[in-house]
């Protein structure tokens, strides 16, 4: 599980992702089982291949790399970081 998450969300289709950040325990465990369930095709396509020619070595440097290499790609999709709470809170006139 990551440390924390990033809120990400594209402006032209309202659609909103949740990133993790730091290491990627799931690609250390799961191979390339992440990128399958947050669909990003780009990243399995280099992740399954890798993994088979490796026999899994390749997950060692994926743990390190894979939940920055799924941010980049959102922000390159044209997603934007969203910050929580950002004009949320009311004031009372106490």
């Amino acid at each position: 599980m990551a440390y924390t998450t990033l809120t990400l969300k594209n402006p032209k289709t309202q659609e909103t992702r949740i990133a993790p950040v730091g290491y990627s325990w799931t690609s250390l465990c799961l191979f390339f089982c992440p990128a399958i369930y947050r669909r990003d095709w780009k990243s399995f396509a280099l992740m399954l291949p890798l993994c088979i020619l490796t026999l899994g070595l390749a997950n060692i440097v994926f743990f390190f790399t894979y939940n920055q290499l799924y941010v980049k790609h959102l922000l390159s999709q044209g997603y934007i970081i969203t910050i929580h709470g950002v004009g949320g809170v009311r004031q009372s006139n106490l």
